[in-house]
């Protein structure tokens, strides 16, 4: 449980306490809490596009899916506009697409 916490509040996935990002589009070099280096390896983010796909294509179907219930338009126009809405919402996929992926990496490969 305190995993899932630290996921969604977007903490360190060693120490759980420490923040990942330092601001919008920033992330920290190391944990300022345990000092965890979150860049392990040049392209060690690779793996944070199959998350990001992951969290994206579900909320990308969620928006489609309200746009849809709330106004009942033609399929098309749905899609165009759930497209739209999307890019608003890319960002914070993008970042929690990373934190997914160190707390994944974390619990399957732990650098002590």
């Amino acid at each position: 449980m305190r995993r899932l916490a630290a996921i969604l509040t977007g903490r360190c996935p060693r120490c759980l306490e420490g923040r990942v990002w330092r601001g919008l589009f920033a992330m920290n070099e190391t944990c300022p809490v345990c000092g965890l280096l979150f860049e392990r390896e040049i392209g060690y983010w690779t793996g944070a596009m199959v998350a990001s796909y992951a969290i994206g294509i579900p909320v990308l179907a969620l928006i489609f899916v309200a746009v849809w219930l709330v106004s009942q338009w033609d399929f098309l126009v749905v899609l165009l506009v759930a497209d739209g809405l999307f890019f608003i919402a890319a960002p914070f996929v993008w970042r929690y697409s990373r934190i997914v992926w160190l707390h994944l990496d974390w619990v399957l490969d732990p650098v002590r």
